[in-house]
């Protein structure tokens, strides 16, 4: 549900775009401030391959963030890898390995820093009946040993995130329970910086259904909060902030357009001003990127900020 995109280390989140197929390439429109700059600027030519599932995060803690594929699997050479291709500012050093087990099989990959070393670590929700969710920390160059930080979160049809949502500077998981309106809680288990703490609901209706729930500061207050988009004719966005112990607001929108069907939403402070904004990949025929810039209290309108990025089936944030 969200992880940083700032490859360049300026402070304004960038975006990528990783093509798979047969060309494997991860392309990267950088933020100047009011667009994306560049069309087809390779930083990679051969980065995660079909199946795979990709991330970014800031993985050795030099303030650019990286680029990261879990090969997934159970079987084969390559299965439960873990792959980190370095940012260097203006491209993606070559992909090394840097866990050979971790998110095998249909579990979910996520990237946070859990325990506030500057470094972003790598979690595993199994995302099955047992709800495991495990932590590999990284140490800068590689990552530990995965070991169970929490042993029931985020089962089977919820939609496991991370964020900092108490502002401790670590990052804690979340879980959209994803129900209809009687059943679309949202649980929170703080991270101690060894473990993620006992579950605890901070909102009961939020993410309603098939919406599409996202992480991140949209105030700038240093505690991360949530969003969902309706990505539906209505195009609704709505927000709830938090205020360290809870998600407060049950029904604010925040924006009345933005994300219709097939699109696909995402978050990032793309001006550089400490507010995480809203961003839409429209794909499909016209394969526009449009921002709403965060006021702290509302999204403004879509403004169109790259105009061919993130085709069909590619994936992008």
């Amino acid at each position: 549900a969200g992880s940083p995109t700032d490859f360049t280390g300026d402070g304004k989140d960038d975006i990528v775009t990783f093509n798979l197929g047969t060309l494997n390439d991860a392309y990267v429109a950088t933020s100047t401030g009011t667009a994306f700059a560049g069309t087809s600027v390779k930083w990679n030519d051969f980065f995660g391959l079909p199946g795979e599932k990709l991330l970014t995060g800031d993985f050795n803690g030099d303030s650019r963030d990286d680029i990261i594929t879990f090969t997934g699997g159970t079987t084969g050479t390559n299965a439960g890898d873990v792959y980190v291709g370095l940012s260097t500012g203006t491209g993606f050093l070559a992909g090394a390995k840097w866990h050979d087990w971790f998110a095998p099989a249909a579990e979910v990959p996520a990237v946070g820093d859990v325990n506030g070393d500057g470094k972003d670590d790598i979690i595993t929700f199994t995302h099955d009946t047992q709800g495991d969710v495990y932590v590999a920390l990284s140490t800068g160059t590689s990552f530990a040993t995965g070991i169970k930080w929490h042993e029931y979160f985020s089962i089977p049809g919820e939609h496991p995130a991370i964020g900092d949502v108490n502002g401790d500077g670590r990052d804690d998981i979340i879980t959209f329970t994803q129900g209809p309106a009687t059943a679309a809680d949202v649980i929170v288990a703080l991270s101690t910086g060894t473990t993620f703490g006992a579950s605890q609901k901070w909102h009961d209706l939020f993410a309603v259904g098939t919406e599409q729930p996202r992480v991140g500061d949209i105030n700038g207050d240093g505690k991360d909060d949530i969003v969902t988009f309706t990505c539906n004719t209505d195009a609704d966005v709505y927000a709830a902030v938090s205020n360290g112990t809870t998600f407060i607001g049950t029904t604010v929108k925040w924006n009345d357009f933005f994300c219709l069907a097939g699109e696909f939403p995402y978050l990032g402070d793309y001006n550089g001003d400490g507010k995480d904004d809203i961003i839409v990949f429209t794909k499909n025929t016209t394969n526009d990127v449009f921002v709403g810039l965060s006021t702290g209290t509302a999204f403004l309108g879509g403004a169109k900020w790259h105009d061919f990025f993130g085709l069909n089936g590619e994936v992008v944030y």
